[in-house]
């Protein structure tokens, strides 16, 4: 996530694969055919998400919950809505400071209008008056590239859902189970590609051939950044299980008013600290906020 990623043990994930969902026959309708018909101005599609990720070392698991619409054009996907909620454990309050909790509760919303996504729930240091919007674009580019939500992988882009279909091995009653690695998926050069993972998922699709759910699962390995330049590394197990419903909906994406908008290079923090090394802060805040438990993972890249 942009604060934490998601998580899930193999006990939950083994509930998670039991679950067919709204998994069919297999559909009439090829699947990247029935995906183009649904690129219509002012067209989209509703999503709801389940993100969960476990720290290797400690058993840690973070639950983040994400909702919201992608908006569809001639090209194909032109905007997002997206609110993400972490969900608090008995663990996280009995360990987390105050700060910590308070910014855990905070939705984190961004809007994706063209080239540019805007954040609001994101601390990084103090902002200007009357300012409560983070533009990512210019001077940083918000998430992996394909990445909306905590998902890694692109299923509403025609030739991306071609390739995942490509890569699997087994097809029954409307689902696709297979493995691909990112490099492969996102093969064209991207503001921010992803890590070289190694992803297995289960795509489901309906009558008309279009995809209802995908459930991915990974593992990576990631240098965290504390204060006075110490790094941690640590190992995280994760499964995000997103749904997409009321395909055709009527899907409307704005961005927030200019007024309340500041980009991110000209946040205060960063004007006195530019750099990559000096920013590699926690999304939850400054590095001197990060706890143990909540990883310091970079939801952005600054250009070099």
């Amino acid at each position: 996530m942009k604060r934490l990623s998601v998580v899930v043990a193999l006990g939950v994930f083994a509930a998670l694969l039991t679950d067919t969902g709204t998994a069919l026959a297999a559909p009439p309708v090829e699947p990247v055919q029935a995906l183009r018909k649904q690129f219509v101005a002012g067209r989209g599609v509703l999503v709801s998400e389940t993100s969960r990720t476990t720290v290797k070392a400690s058993k840690e698991t973070y639950t983040s919950r994400t909702t919201g619409t992608i908006a569809f054009g001639k090209p194909g996907v032109v905007g997002y809505d997206l609110t993400e909620k972490v969900k608090i454990t008995p663990k996280n309050r009995a360990t987390l400071s105050a700060d910590e909790l308070e910014t855990m509760r905070t939705p984190l919303r961004a809007v994706n209008v063209g080239r540019y996504t805007y954040v609001q729930g994101f601390e990084w240091g103090p902002m200007p008056e009357g300012t409560s919007w983070i533009r990512f674009g210019k001077s940083a580019t918000w998430q992996w590239y394909g990445q909306r939500g905590e998902q890694r992988v692109d299923v509403l882009s025609p030739a991306r859902l071609k390739f995942v279909i490509s890569k699997a091995t087994s097809f029954h009653s409307g689902e696709y189970r297979g493995t691909l690695r990112t490099e492969d998926l996102y093969a064209e050069r991207g503001p921010m590609n992803p890590e070289k993972l190694k992803i297995s998922f289960r795509l489901f699709v309906d009558r008309n051939g279009l995809p209802v759910r995908l459930v991915t699962r990974y593992t990576e390995t990631e240098q965290e950044f504390r204060p006075k330049g110490k790094t941690v590394t640590r190992t995280y197990d994760s499964v995000v299980d997103t749904r997409y419903h009321r395909w055709n909906a009527k899907v409307k994406v704005v961005a927030p008013p200019e007024a309340e908008v500041v980009d991110f290079g000209d946040l205060p923090i960063n004007q006195s600290r530019w750099g990559e090394e000096s920013l590699k802060l926690n999304s939850a805040g400054p590095l001197e906020k990060c706890a143990n438990l909540v990883p310091c993972r970079l939801p952005f890249r600054i250009p070099n």
